[in-house]
């Protein structure tokens, strides 16, 4: 039986002042749209039931999560705090492997936006069958520019039995994550190199298999651990699985070596032997900053886009003579004159202005206000 599993509990720090630690980027309106969070789960209808759904999620967002998830998914799993994406991937692999020893699991973040769901869904359904087999899988984006922020796939040889249809599946000849722009460019001229979409699917067996060899201390933790999690049932009535309240998991937690809070890739993706990829083209967005938000937005004549509020009232903002200028805008009516290439965002508590280029340091400015002290705005 096929599985997801959903992460949804990141801090959202590029979306900065409109994400927050409690309202991370997954769990807000954006862009005039639905929660993203609540968008990841509509996409798996009718292809996962929601009693084959399980969230991973941390204290501070557990609420919202557990209230957007209602119904929707069988189990919430709250951490006791995050330690990246490798330990609760590990555990809550074996949990549902203990439910189901065939089971086969989509492992996909909440907070990103895809434009075509149905061609995510298909392109799935070629996913399971190609993990079926022995394969760890990951969604290829064919590259649309050059991106030094994202993690790069190198298709190798078509894999035997999966070289028609729609959705082809390829060897994984290497990866390269967040290459300089000069290669960055590079790949993106080439037809072997796409963005990694950050989507996985595979058995548990291979993935457990793939935890013993190359990441055994960690397999460890998760043995200790399985009668735990053997005894944890959630259903959609009861989803809400709060690994805080075990004192084994909690210490598991407290106590994981600084080289084990790391993500899959690192950890045991790019280690794999046998990992192919599917290239699928769905209009897929990370959101990981507010140039790449603005850009689901249509802009006018000049390229100049006004952000839907997310109450749905309508914004008091003027552009006069601005080109390619994104504003985001809150309570207060906002007048950019003459600008050009600039991002304005508006919060109730906090004004954020920056050229468009620099959209991806909005994480240092975080940075900075945690140094200052400013926990309010966190």
């Amino acid at each position: 039986m096929n599985y997801a599993l959903i992460l949804s509990g990141g801090s959202g720090t590029r979306l900065w002042p409109l994400s927050r630690r409690a309202r991370p980027k997954h769990l807000i309106r954006l862009a005039g749209g639905e929660p993203l969070l609540e968008q990841t789960l509509d996409r798996l209808n009718d292809l996962i039931d929601p009693a084959q759904r399980f969230l991973i999620t941390i204290p501070e967002q557990a609420p919202i999560v557990r209230d957007s998830a209602r119904g929707k998914a069988a189990g919430i799993i709250i951490e006791p705090v995050g330690r990246n994406n490798l330990l609760p991937m590990a555990l809550s692999t074996r949990m549902i492997a203990d439910r189901d020893p065939d089971a086969c699991i989509v492992f996909l973040p909440a907070d990103h936006s895809i434009g075509q769901p149905d061609k995510l869904k298909r392109s799935l359904r070629t996913a399971f069958a190609v993990a079926n087999e022995g394969y760890i899988v990951t969604l290829g984006i064919p590259t649309r520019h050059p991106e030094p922020a994202y993690g790069h796939i190198q298709k190798g040889d078509p894999i035997p039995g999966f070289e028609d249809g729609e959705f082809r599946a390829y060897d994984v000849k290497s990866f390269r994550e967040k290459p300089p722009l000069e290669l960055a460019e590079e790949f993106a001229k080439s037809d072997e190199w796409d963005w990694n979409g950050g989507i996985f699917i595979y058995s548990t067996t291979t993935m457990l298999d793939l935890i013993q060899h190359v990441q055994p201390e960690l397999m460890e933790i998760v043995n200790t651990l399985a009668s735990t999690l053997s005894k944890a049932d959630p259903t959609l009535e009861n989803p809400v699985l709060d690994w805080a309240a075990s004192p084994e998991i909690d210490e598991a937690y407290k106590n994981l070596p600084p080289r084990l809070q790391t993500s899959i890739d690192y950890a045991l993706i790019e280690k794999a032997d046998k990992v192919a990829t599917i290239p699928v083209d769905m209009d897929w967005n990370d959101l990981g900053g507010f140039a790449a938000l603005a850009d689901l937005i249509d802009s006018d004549d000049d390229g100049n886009r006004i952000i839907p509020k997310a109450d749905g009232t309508e914004s008091r903002t003027l552009l006069p003579g601005c080109k390619n200028t994104a504003v985001f805008p809150g309570k207060r009516t906002i007048i950019c004159l003459d600008c050009e290439d600039l991002i304005v965002v508006e919060s109730s508590d906090a004004l954020l202005i920056l050229p468009r280029e620099s959209s991806a340091k909005v994480r240092e400015v975080v940075d900075r206000i945690i140094q200052r002290g400013w926990n309010d705005l966190l």
